[in-house]
């Protein structure tokens, strides 16, 4: 079956987008590689028309605060159900919540929205804390071999692996223990790190504390 992969991030193929690193690694090591193609900079009614062309869609996209992208909801303002029977959709999300039951919501609309385009729903792979993957990509090197392996199994058997689906899901929930520690991070001001590194990148490390619209 031939496969497009569209990648939903506002960022498209820049050096700093998440969702092409885990877009690249999803096709790497395949014998056939899927096509990628950006919404970003695109247009979108000619890209609707083009993913006609193929049996199935994966969808690779951020969530920013339990939100799809502007460019992402436009996007599927232009699909129109398939003509035809068999054709499958499927959806990959990375976001920078910890826990992925942060993304229940919208795994449920993709679901719905497979439903009502007469594909058949692949399912939803679901990652969360992954806003650091490409600042510090030697950290994530596990998870972006999961996505290598989700890729290789879904080129041999057309599906997404469920045990790979259930390790990137992982927390759905932070335990109580987790909580305690990640507070004690926060309170550390660990959780910074990485937000104020790409503050100093931008020059804007020491306007963190204003308030503008106060």
């Amino acid at each position: 079956m031939k496969t497009i992969i569209i990648n939903g991030s506002p960022k498209g193929n820049a050096r700093n987008s998440n969702t092409r690193i885990i877009s690249e690694e999803f096709v790497r090591g395949m014998k056939t590689p899927c096509d990628i193609k950006c919404i970003a900079n695109s247009d979108l009614e000619e890209l609707a028309h083009h993913i006609e062309k193929y049996d199935t869609v994966i969808i690779i996209l951020p969530l920013y605060i339990h939100a799809m992208p502007g460019i992402m909801m436009n996007f599927i303002e232009h699909l129109k159900p398939a003509s035809i029977q068999g054709k499958y959709l499927g959806f990959i999300i990375q976001a920078g919540f910890v826990e992925t039951a942060q993304e229940k919501y919208v795994e449920r609309y993709f679901a719905s929205l497979a439903k009502q385009l007469n594909y058949i729903y692949l399912g939803t792979v679901s990652k969360g804390e992954a806003a650091g993957i490409y600042m510090f990509p030697k950290m994530f090197k596990k998870v972006l071999k999961k996505i290598n392996d989700l890729g290789k199994i879904y080129e041999e058997t057309h599906a997404f692996d469920q045990n790979i689906i259930e390790d990137l899901g992982k927390p759905y929930e932070l335990s109580k223990i987790q909580t305690f520690l990640f507070q004690l991070l926060c309170d550390l001001g660990l959780n910074n790190v990485g937000w104020h590194k790409m503050l100093r990148q931008n020059h804007a490390f020491d306007k963190r504390l204003d308030r503008p619209f106060l």
